[in-house]
């Protein structure tokens, strides 16, 4: 028997009340989604609230719970930040869904609890210790020097050798299983390793076609290895998933049995092995017994490093393809430019814009190369002058922001970077990490943003495991505290005490006393576990290269911010603003790639003057699609900053009743 969900107007209303500020609804087009429990594709505009009907439907699942024989809700996004804000948003609300047998978390966490694991401990009759990249990395270093069984010397020199000249010891190497049988792939979602040996001279040769089998199968059983000593790349689990549904096909039936309603969360931004893996389990080629709803906007489908042009997210027909068009964020000035810029326009997208609260035309600040560090000065006077006007409403939680593709050129002037523009960027490698080589870093390198004990606490502690790790004992911090708590409550209670003291004692520029206190408790706490210092020794006391940097010593600015007129203004790549909302929003011009057209303005020069896109090169449509992301961040102004001589030469013809044109 059938169960359907019916959605009635009170449900509607009891969901906006919780999710909307008072005296907002739902329009048409999302009480539509919110209703519709069938298997179907969600595409939505930016700023669209498609998240927030999501919760909205959730809410009122809630109210249905339990469904028939018990069967389940899965929701799934891509990182824990967008687990906890839904958990923070409708936890409260929603005992039930957020108990068995429903499932809210990451694709990694739904691919490594219910397939990854499961298949783990069929075969090795174990738990994995972790699955983690860092110690995966780690393992691979610790263990690369041993001698596999059945390969001579020889041959485990060819392996290493083709290993450390290629990618760099294993770390993207990965494993994958097609029609049963295990491939060496030369990273994730590519093609099988093409194993060369570069010439060197007269006396070097390619390897044989012997060579390159045997070092095949020692890369195949080296990571074997790996695997079976509990340690898992991220990678491995999706690996282990296919093996696992390869081997018991019925465990894709029981999944489904087991979900009834599953909901994908910003489905653009899934690679290949994570959309296989999904479309395979509940598609399952139409035969699915889950309903099966895929909610993003195939526009906004960038990704770390290059912007990916494969079409990774198929769409359903249209009439299981639905959308949102309407921009709750965007003013129709801007939603207007942003949707000559969409390269994908399944069902009927389109960009409308919503939002009423501003009229501002986007606006080009153009430059001249000796000026250009005025441009972000410029971004900052023109905010300044609509608040002062009153076109932007002076709140606390405003955010302005400069954005950029390509963060410099370094020794090239000609061709431009964010760092041209505000020479002082701080780039991601010179920021805090999770992990360092020494002790000492992770006392230094706290984030020093936030203004309490927490990111020293933090660090100290990540200090400990990784002391606990090289002594190859595993924990996360939670684990850690809580074992503690449980077996050495003394001992739990006098780490907390400590850990109180180095971290104020950090901030009171003790650097030297606190260093030294730790090392001292090294020795007692590993004796907490039955070990002593062996493998940590290095870590533990050999010095990193940087010089330690008093906190009172440190500069007053915080990185990547400027305030000119009395509100911050940040700077920093378009990849790390996916997803934001901004008061205002400077997008930068930079170059990217080679060829006749190297900035944005010059290739997208037809869709500044309101044409849709429809070009074939690769780099033009690269670049649609960063500029469609940054330029549909802002609620009030979006500006644009192109060098004066490529607006003479390409947008000198602009409609001026569109754009507005600052000269400076």
């Amino acid at each position: 028997m059938q169960q359907e969900i019916n959605v009635t107007k009170e449900e509607i209303k009891y969901a906006e009340s919780i999710l909307l500020p008072e005296g907002k609804t739902f329009d048409e087009e999302r009480i539509r989604f919110i209703e519709n429990f069938e298997t179907i594709d969600l595409q939505a505009v930016p700023g669209s609230g498609k998240t927030t009907a999501l919760l909205a439907k959730l809410l009122i699942l809630e109210k249905k719970l339990p469904l028939l024989n018990n069967r389940g809700i899965l929701i799934l996004s891509h990182t824990n930040t967008a687990v906890d804000e839904i958990k923070e948003r409708i936890g409260k609300h929603c005992p039930k869904l957020f108990s068995y047998p429903n499932f809210i978390g990451t694709i990694q966490s739904f691919v490594d609890q219910f397939l990854a694991i499961p298949y783990y401990q069929t075969k090795y009759k174990k738990k994995p210790l972790r699955i983690d990249n860092e110690i995966y990395n780690e393992t691979i270093d610790k263990l690369f020097s041993i001698n596999l069984a059945g390969f001579n010397l020889q041959q485990s020199n060819n392996a290493k050798y083709f290993i450390r000249a290629n990618e760099g010891i294993l770390y993207k190497y990965r494993l994958s299983i097609e029609g049963g049988k295990i491939n060496v792939l030369s990273g994730l979602n590519k093609n099988p390793i093409n194993i060369t040996k570069p010439r060197r001279g007269r006396g070097w040769q390619d390897f044989s076609e012997i060579e390159k089998e045997n070092i095949e199968k020692w890369m195949v059983k080296f990571k074997s290895k790996v695997l079976s000593k509990g340690v898992l790349h991220f990678d491995d689990a999706y690996l282990l998933s296919e093996i696992y549904l390869h081997k018991f096909p019925k465990i894709k039936t029981i999944i489904q049995k087991r979900f009834k309603y599953v909901f994908i969360d910003e489905m653009q931004d899934v690679d290949y092995h994570q959309y296989n893996l999904l479309e395979n389990i509940f598609n399952d080629n139409n035969n699915s017994l889950s309903f099966y709803q895929r909610i993003g906007d195939k526009n906004q489908a960038i990704f770390n490093g290059d912007v990916s042009l494969d079409e990774i997210w198929i769409c359903r027909d249209n009439d299981k393809t639905k959308n949102i068009n309407g921009s709750q964020r965007l003013s129709k000035n801007i939603a207007e430019l942003v949707n000559c810029l969409a390269l994908n326009r399944d069902g009927n997208f389109k960009v409308e814009g919503k939002n009423e609260n501003s009229n501002l035309k986007p606006h080009l600040i153009v430059y001249s190369l000796e000026n250009i560090k005025n441009v972000v000065p410029k971004f900052s006077e023109l905010i300044y002058g609509y608040m002062t006007s009153g076109h932007i409403e002076v709140h606390p939680k405003n955010k302005y922001k400069v954005i950029g593709w390509s963060r410099d050129k370094t020794g090239d002037t000609s061709k431009l970077g964010i760092r041209d523009f505000y020479e002082e960027l701080i780039t991601d490698a010179t920021k805090q990490k999770i992990d360092y080589l020494n002790l000492d870093s992770y006392l230094k390198n706290f984030d020093r943003e936030k203004k309490t004990l927490e990111p020293i606490r933090k660090n100290i502690l990540n200090a400990l495991i990784k002391i606990l790790r090289l002594e190859e004992l595993y924990f996360s911090k939670s684990e850690l505290l809580n074992h503690l708590e449980i077996v050495h409550n003394d001992k739990f209670i006098e780490l907390k005490r400590n850990l109180y003291l180095w971290s104020i004692n950090i901030i009171r520029d003790k650097f030297d006393e606190v260093y030294t206190s730790i090392k001292s408790y090294i020795p007692y706490f590993l004796n907490f576990f039955n070990k002593s210092i062996n493998n940590s020794y290095s870590f533990i006391n050999a010095p990193s290269q940087t010089q330690q940097t008093p906190t009172s010593q440190l500069p007053v600015k915080s990185p990547n911010k400027e305030n000119y007129h009395g509100f911050d203004i940040n700077i920093s790549t378009i990849h790390s603003v996916k997803g934001e909302t901004h008061t205002a929003t400077l997008y930068l011009e930079t170059y990217y790639q080679k060829g006749n057209d190297n900035y944005e303005t010059e290739r997208l020069s037809d869709q500044f003057k309101y044409i849709n896109f429809n070009k074939t090169q690769k780099f033009h449509k690269q670049s649609t699609k960063m500029a469609y992301v940054g330029f549909s961040r802002p609620t009030h102004l979006l500006c644009v900053a192109v060098c004066k001589s490529r607006f003479d030469s390409h947008l000198s013809d602009i409609d001026r009743n569109k754009w507005e044109v600052i000269e400076i």
